[in-house]
């Protein structure tokens, strides 16, 4: 809605001393005025929102400088929605699906990742699944010959525990068929630090002109910590936010 504003004068032009100029001849005193004109019909709250801004606007004309910017200031944040913290989710790992050529074994896989820890982290969760077709047939035939060509290892090490040769926080090792599991790690307190993460694999996979002879060792592990992270209206985007550990 345009809004015009028409200047203060201060002067009412009254004459100096010694002089007596009759009232009818005296300069009115100009006072201020503001017209807003409507453009579009306003809700209740539209009213209130432009009584609001109207209010703002007449304050800091009336009030000079600095003290009118604080003003508005106050005004403008007491608008600003207050953030809101919820937990959000990091995920790291791997998924491989191995091919490899006539009677030998792919190469090995072998994957690592540091992961930092902070003390806001609230949870940590493992997904592990691996997939060596036909594997316990052939165990039961030759026995577990095949272990070291077939096999996945996934371990998780606590700041500084691998370099001074102590064991992992959690591993897992597969020469089978492992069904889809979740491992839910901690009670809820971390080191702080770099964490290893780290994953080595080999296995088998062949296209065979008969579909049914063909098979394909596979596995995936997926790593998730869950930690607080704020949401900011007037910055973050959909699904944006900070962690709360990054404001602190």
């Amino acid at each position: 809605m345009p809004i015009r504003l028409l200047c203060l004068n201060d002067d009412e032009g009254l004459p100096s001393e010694g002089f007596d100029v009759p009232y009818e001849y005296r300069e009115a005193p100009i006072t201020q005025r503001i017209e807003v004109t409507p453009t579009f019909p306003l809700t209740m709250r539209g009213h209130t929102k432009v009584l609001t801004i109207l209010a703002v606007l007449l304050t800091s004309t009336l009030t000079s400088g600095c003290l009118g910017l604080a003003v508005q200031r106050e005004v403008m944040e007491s608008w600003r929605e207050p953030p809101s913290t919820f937990p959000k989710e990091e995920i790291f790992g791997w998924e491989h699906t191995f091919e490899s050529s006539g009677i030998e074994a792919a190469e090995p896989y072998l994957r690592e990742e540091l992961i930092g820890f902070d003390e806001s982290i609230t949870e940590l969760v493992i997904n592990f699944r691996a997939q060596f077709p036909w594997s316990s047939q052939i165990e039961d035939v030759i026995g577990n010959e095949t272990n070291e060509f077939r096999y996945v290892e996934v371990r998780l090490w606590e700041p500084g525990v691998k370099e001074t040769g102590g064991d992992p926080f959690w591993e897992v090792r597969a020469t089978q068929d492992y069904p889809q599991t979740v491992f839910v790690l901690g009670n809820g307190t971390f080191n702080q630090g770099n964490w290893l993460f780290e994953v080595e694999a080999r296995g088998y996979g062949i296209t065979a002109p008969i579909e049914q002879l063909s098979f394909h060792d596979s596995f995936d592990v997926f790593l998730t910590i869950t930690r607080p992270c704020v949401y900011f209206e007037e910055v973050h985007g959909s699904g944006e936010c900070t962690f709360l550990s990054d404001l602190e």
